[in-house]
C-alpha cells in the first residue's frame, strides 16, 4: 500500500491524552502532546512531487476548527486527499512534505520551508509559476527555471522539508506551534532524537514569517494565555525571512478601492475574494452593504481570516509609511481618513485600524518588543519591484503601482527591512538584501538560490 494509516489505538490514545489535558492547569504545550506518529503517509505515486508526505495532527485542545472562505478551502484534489479528503481540515492538522533524497543528503542541517497566506507547499516550493492551478504532473514536466526552491535546495545537498498548514489564512499562534511540531518530526525522521546539537534552518515567505518569528521569540512569555505555545528549544540555526512583514501590514485599511472591489464581488476575481474587508459597511452600486461576513474583525462574522488581524500595524500613525496618492479618495480624502482611523462618510463606515490591531492581540507590537533568540542567525530578503498584478499568469504593470509605497508590491520596504527590534535579544544579522523582485518572485526566482545557499552554509 502506498498510503499507510496509523492504528486505531494511536488515535484513541491521542484523544485520551487530549481528554486528560483538559483537566490539567492548561500549562501543557502542544508539542508535548505531539508524538510525531503520522495519521497517514503517502509515498510513490501518491506523494506526487515529493518523496514522502505525512499528515499529522496535534491533539492539544488549543487547536480548533477554523472557518474557511469558499475560495480558501483546500479543494486542490492532491491537497484534499492528503488532508484525509477534507477540504476544510481541522487546524490541529498539517502536512509535512519530504523532498527527494531527504534521507540521503550529505549536509547536516535540514531546511524547513514555510509558505505564506492562501498558499501551500506544492505551489510555493515545487511549481511556483503555476498559479491557482492543480498541477498533477511530474517535476520533469516543469521547465527547470520554473522549478521551486524545494527542488533546487535538495539538488544542492540539503535535506529539505516543507509544511502545509490546514488553513491558508489561519491563526498564527497555532501555525507557530505546528512549526515546533514539524521540527520535532524532522528530528525523528533524521534519527537524531538524542543529538543535542540538532538544528534546522527555516526559510519562511510572507505570512509564514509571523509563525516562524513567534516560535523563535519564545512567545509564550509574551502571550501567557496561549498555554499551548512551546518555548523556543534552541533547534534553529539560520532563519531566512523572505518578503517578511517585520513591522506588519496595514493594506486592508490603506485602500478604499481594495475594500470596494471585495465588497462588489463581481468586480474582483474569485481568487481575490479570499481576503478580508476592513470596513463595516460600504456603498456598492448605490446601496449600503454590510461586510461582516468577510470582516477582518474576528467577532464580526464567521472569522474566515483568523490570522489577518494579527498582522496589522499602524504604519501611517507613526509616519513610517504615510498615506499617499495611492490611498486618496475623491471626497477630499475624508473616506481615506475614515477607513484608516475610524469614522463614517458617504461611502463607508469603519472602526479603524487600531480597533483591528487590538482584535489581533497586538501581535506585531508584542513581537517587536522582544526579538528572536540570540542563538539564531537572521537573513532578510526584501524586494523593491512594485508590480504585482498578473493577467493570465503574465506580470502586467498597472498605472497605480507607480504610486504605491516602495516595496515588493505587497510589503513596504519600511516594514520588510526593519530589523532593529527583531534583534533586541542579540540575534546575529548575517545580511539584509534588497533586490528588484516582487513579493512572489522573491520566493521563486532561481537566481536567488546562490544567495540562499551562502546564507545556509
Amino acid at each position: 500500500m502506498l498510503v499507510k494509516r496509523v492504528p486505531v489505538l494511536y488515535v484513541f490514545f491521542s484523544c485520551f491524552i487530549c481528554f486528560l489535558s483538559s483537566f490539567t492547569t492548561g500549562s501543557v504545550c502542544a508539542s508535548e502532546l505531539f508524538t510525531g506518529v503520522p495519521l497517514e503517509v503517502f509515498t510513490g505515486e501518491e506523494s506526487y512531487f515529493w518523496a514522502r508526505v505525512e499528515r499529522h495532527k496535534d491533539p492539544h485542545p488549543g487547536f480548533v476548527q477554523e472557518n474557511f472562505h469558499p475560495e480558501g478551502e483546500r479543494n486542490d484534489p492532491i491537497l484534499k486527499k492528503w488532508f484525509g479528503n477534507d477540504s476544510t481540515p481541522h487546524s490541529g492538522e498539517f502536512l509535512l512534505h519530504c523532498a527527494e533524497g531527504y534521507d540521503k543528503r550529505n549536509l547536516q542541517i535540514p531546511v524547513l520551508l514555510i509558505h505564506g497566506a492562501s498558499d501551500n507547499a506544492n505551489r510555493a516550493w515545487i511549481h511556483p509559476y503555476i498559479r491557482h492551478k492543480c498541477f498533477q504532473g511530474e517535476i520533469s514536466e516543469i521547465p527547470e527555471k520554473e522549478r521551486g526552491f524545494a527542488y533546487w535546495l535538495s539538488n544542492l545537498g540539503y535535506p529539505v522539508f516543507a509544511v502545509t498548514f490546514a488553513h491558508g489564512q489561519g491563526d498564527n499562534f497555532m501555525q507557530s506551534e505546528q512549526i515546533a511540531d514539524a521540527i520535532t518530526r524532522i528530528r525523528q525522521i533524521m534519527k537524531r532524537e538524542n543529538d543535542a546539537d540538532f538544528k534546522v534552518s527555516l526559510i519562511a515567505h510572507s505570512k509564514g514569517n509571523i509563525a516562524a518569528r513567534l516560535y523563535l521569540s519564545g512567545s509564550r512569555s509574551l502571550f501567557p494565555r496561549k498555554k499551548f505555545l512551546t518555548e523556543y528549544r534552541g533547534d534553529v540555526k539560520t532563519y531566512i525571512a523572505v518578503a517578511p512583514a517585520m513591522r506588519g501590514i496595514d493594506t486592508p485599511f490603506r485602500y478604499y478601492v481594495y475594500n470596494l472591489a471585495l465588497a462588489a464581488e463581481k468586480v474582483a476575481k474569485p481568487v481575490m475574494l479570499n481576503a478580508p474587508i476592513a470596513c463595516d459597511r460600504i456603498l456598492v452600486y448605490g446601496l449600503w452593504k454590510k461586510t461582516n461576513k468577510n470582516s477582518i474583525f474576528p467577532e464580526s462574522g464567521d472569522n474566515l481570516f483568523p490570522g489577518q488581524c494579527q498582522l496589522l500595524y499602524n504604519l501611517a500613525e507613526e509616519n513610517i509609511v504615510p498615506l499617499g496618492l495611492d490611498s486618496n479618495t475623491s471626497d477630499f480624502n475624508q473616506t481615506m481618513i475614515a477607513l484608516y482611523y475610524g469614522g463614517t462618510t458617504a461611502f463607508l463606515s469603519s472602526r479603524g485600524i487600531e480597533k483591528a490591531i487590538d482584535a489581533g492581540e497586538r501581535l506585531m507590537y508584542k513581537l517587536e518588543s522582544k526579538g528572536i533568540n540570540p542563538d539564531v542567525s537572521l537573513c532578510v530578503l526584501a524586494g523593491n519591484c512594485p508590480n504585482i498584478t498578473y493577467e493570465e499568469d503574465k506580470l502586467t504593470p498597472m498605472p497605480w503601482e507607480k504610486f504605491t509605497p516602495a516595496g515588493d508590491g505587497l510589503i513596504p520596504l519600511e516594514s520588510s527591512t526593519f530589523t532593529d527590534n527583531i534583534l533586541n535579544m542579540g540575534a546575529n544579522l548575517i545580511e539584509k538584501k534588497i533586490l528588484y523582485f516582487n513579493h512572489l518572485d522573491l520566493a521563486r526566482h532561481n537566481s536567488l538560490l546562490q544567495i540562499i545557499d551562502e546564507w545556509l552554509l
